[in-house]
């Protein structure tokens, strides 16, 4: 089941391509893997997938809260 889920997740390039799925679970997961959002897992009947989707939208969501931006150190003038 982990294999089926990743590959979706790898085959998809960009957002339009998720359209191109025929199986509505498979475009739905594709969706969410770019939106982020939990509302396409929501419409994924596939009980296995939407809980691995969930998962891969909160990991998303929480990479891109707690993201920590670099900063630069702070160099010393000499005068």
């Amino acid at each position: 089941m982990m294999f089926l889920v990743s590959s979706f997740a790898a085959m998809a390039e960009d957002l339009s391509s998720c359209t191109l799925k025929t199986k509505p679970d498979e475009m739905n997961y594709c969706k969410a893997s770019f939106a982020g959002s939990a509302t396409f897992c929501d419409m994924i009947k596939n009980g296995g997938v939407k809980r691995d989707c969930y998962f891969m939208v909160i990991r998303i969501q929480r990479n891109n809260a707690y993201q920590l931006k670099k900063s630069e150190p702070k160099v010393e003038e000499k005068n």
